[in-house]
């Protein structure tokens, strides 16, 4: 019966198969290309030690509800327009990208990559897992 199920459904099984392909594949293509997922903790050694720049994805009004300090915002919409000057002198630092959650931050770590940046880290569970480390945010005026 099981393998009759899936004989008539074999479109359903393909589908289920390729799902789990890209849940299983995105870290691991996210390593190649060199962009490194890091913990709140890490994000602090990295500004402390290696002069990292923060880069904040999210967009203007959540921004200003909260964000990492000394973060430079630059939504995800206008990265690509705007990286070059707002970080040209930050292209052979690590730069950490955050969002809320962290769901930009894979996207706009790719685009800055294509840009040519190097060291990329992308804050894993985003601002999110900032606060719930109770480490110190900042909200815009």
């Amino acid at each position: 019966m099981d393998i009759e199920f899936l004989s008539q459904n074999w479109h359903l099984v393909l589908t289920l198969v390729f799902i789990l392909a890209l849940l299983f594949l995105e870290p691991y293509l996210l390593k190649l290309s060199g962009i490194k997922p890091v913990g709140p903790l890490r994000v602090t050694q990295l500004v402390n030690h290696e002069s990292a720049v923060v880069l904040d994805v999210c967009t203007d009004k959540e921004f200003g509800e909260g964000h990492i300090p000394d973060a430079i915002n630059l939504p995800l919409p206008s990265l690509v327009a705007e990286a070059e000057k707002k970080l040209a002198k930050s292209k052979e630092k690590p730069v950490i990208i955050s969002c809320r959650s962290g769901n930009r931050s894979k996207s706009a770590a790719k685009k800055l990559s294509k840009l040519g940046f190097k060291d990329i880290y992308i804050l894993s569970g985003g601002n999110a897992a900032w606060q719930k480390e109770n480490l110190p945010m900042s909200k815009k005026a």
